[in-house]
């Protein structure tokens, strides 16, 4: 998971549902955007990890290594960093949204609308409906981790 989740303490959910919560004060008033350039090209980055890396959020099968071996020795806490939980709130938004509708698609018109909100010189504004359908889909993404 980019950024938010690169330090292993970092809880992925908590990162998400700030992400998710900045773009829709962004899609809900488009002219506050341009101050957020760089939350939603976080948000986008987001959203090209769940569509591009088959892995993401899922977990490693656990391993049971002998009580001293030398896989058991980590630099890094054994810390939950939730990333699955965001995988399934994406997955739930998605189908809420745009159901029906081929995932990739889906995934590729909400980045659509974000670039439009963050750069409208260059990738043109989104439309009330596009905005709308965005709004939903981040919606559902913070319903899905409201207990954060």
């Amino acid at each position: 998971m980019p950024i938010m989740a690169a330090h292993g303490q970092n809880d992925a959910r908590v990162a998400a549902r700030l992400l998710a919560s900045t773009a829709v004060d962004c899609l809900r008033d488009p002219a506050t955007a341009g101050q957020w350039e760089v939350a939603l090209n976080n948000v986008y980055r987001l959203l090209e990890s769940f569509r591009i890396n088959q892995f993401f959020g899922h977990e490693a099968p656990s391993r049971k290594s002998p009580h001293g071996a030398p896989e058991t020795l980590s630099l890094v806490p054994p810390m939950e960093r939730h990333v699955k939980e965001v995988r399934l709130a994406l997955a739930k938004a998605l189908d809420a949204t745009f159901a029906g509708q081929p995932r990739d698609e889906a995934i590729v018109a909400v980045e659509k609308v974000l670039q439009g909100l963050a750069y409208p010189h260059k990738f043109g504004e989104p439309s009330h409906d596009e905005l709308q359908r965005a709004t939903r889909f981040f919606e559902g993404v913070l319903e899905h981790l409201k207990f954060v």
